[in-house]
């Protein structure tokens, strides 16, 4: 099954920009989906962060595969959906 890093993100307006700023990073080692991904993530998210729901701490949800075999310096935690 694919991994998947769920960053929780804001958008902050700054003069006439806006900018995404990364809230946390949550890794994925094995998911059937996207979807289910996002689902296991936003669970820890609000875990970790101590509230009820993800959306208190961020405004949206941005979703990447990953392939850990390029990116060595990733713990290998297992998180299942």
């Amino acid at each position: 099954m694919p991994s998947y890093r769920v960053c929780f993100m804001n958008e902050i307006p700054r003069n006439d920009k806006l900018f995404r700023c990364c809230q946390r990073s949550i890794t994925i080692r094995s998911a059937p989906s996207a979807e289910d991904a996002v689902e296991v993530a936003k669970k820890q998210f609000a875990e970790i962060e101590g509230i009820r729901d993800w959306r208190i701490h961020a405004g949206l949800i941005e979703v990447k595969t990953i392939d850990f075999e390029a990116e060595p310096g990733i713990p290998s935690l297992k998180h299942r959906a």
